[in-house]
């Protein structure tokens, strides 16, 4: 729609440590595989893929998200593998750990925010794109980070919707004055 602006990411991926292969040979050793994003078990079964390794049979897969979901499942004394981004906040690592589990993050990939071309800065600033949408903090911190002094102030006061909790807590930390949550383009 008109006035309104998607911001984009770039998914990188990560090389493994030594640790990290091992723990994607032996997955099959694990009680529960966590995902808690799309692009995670992407990049989880691209991995598999490209080292010729099997996916895990006897693992329980469990998808989740928002994030905070994970926590109702009952993982006290389970092994568990969760790949995912190496800047995905480690609340929820803590808090299972907490409760029991034994946790092996693996960092498969990082995110940050998709350059903007001049043309997408001058609209940005004349004040033609009256919504901005975002979908990850690392978008928030990459869209931000492209601008400086007033430029800044001036796309901070864009109204900003979120896709989640965490993404909105970014835009709100990093200085946008109007956020909302909700369904994203």
């Amino acid at each position: 729609m008109k006035g309104e602006f998607e911001v984009r990411i770039i998914l990188e991926q990560l090389p493994l440590s030594r640790t990290s292969v091992e723990a994607l040979r032996t997955s099959d050793r694990y009680d529960a595989i966590v995902f808690t994003s799309n692009h995670a078990r992407a990049f989880f079964m691209q991995e598999l893929r490209r080292r010729r390794f099997a996916l895990p049979k006897r693992s329980r897969i469990i998808q989740v998200g928002p994030r905070a979901d994970l926590l109702k499942f009952d993982l006290k004394n389970k092994r568990v593998l969760f790949p995912r981004s190496a800047i995905a906040p480690f609340d929820v690592v803590r808090a299972l750990r907490t409760r029991g589990a034994t946790v092996r993050v693996i960092p498969l990939y990082t995110a940050k925010g998709a350059p903007l071309s001049q043309a997408q800065k001058n609209k940005l600033l004349q004040g033609k794109v009256k919504q901005l949408y975002f979908k990850s903090p690392s978008g928030v911190r990459g869209f931000l980070g492209q601008f400086r002094g007033k430029g800044r102030e001036v796309v901070r006061s864009i109204a900003a919707r979120c896709i989640g909790a965490t993404t909105a807590r970014a835009a709100r930390d990093a200085g946008m004055k109007k956020v909302s949550m909700g369904n994203v383009l």
